[in-house]
């Protein structure tokens, strides 16, 4: 992922992204948000790009998990945050009822 350099503090950040993605499990589509949250070291993402790595990772069939998972692991290694947490909010699916994933360190 791109990452954008800070000279400066910024607490924390939330970037909100709408997915909709092919369920490994059940061939079924689900569709909800994918939430980033993190504390920022000396780099911050680019939201742009995020959204393209997402797009990218969800043309392939996945499970939600592995969706945080992918996330979580290219986040970290991008921008090395103090903390980060990747939530996935799935607020649809053809296959079961909303659920929630969520990584958090």
């Amino acid at each position: 992922m791109k990452t954008i350099s800070l000279d400066f503090k910024i607490s924390g950040t939330k970037i909100f992204l709408p997915f909709k993605a092919l369920c490994s499990v059940t061939d079924k589509q689900f569709s909800g948000e994918i939430i980033i949250e993190y504390h920022p070291d000396k780099l911050v993402l680019e939201y742009v790009d995020v959204e393209n790595v997402l797009a990218e990772i969800t043309k392939a069939k996945i499970t939600a998990e592995e969706l945080a998972h992918l996330v979580y692991e290219q986040v970290k290694e991008s921008i090395k945050p103090k903390y980060l947490k990747i939530f996935v909010d799935i607020k649809n699916s053809d296959a079961h009822r909303p659920a929630q994933v969520w990584i958090e360190d």
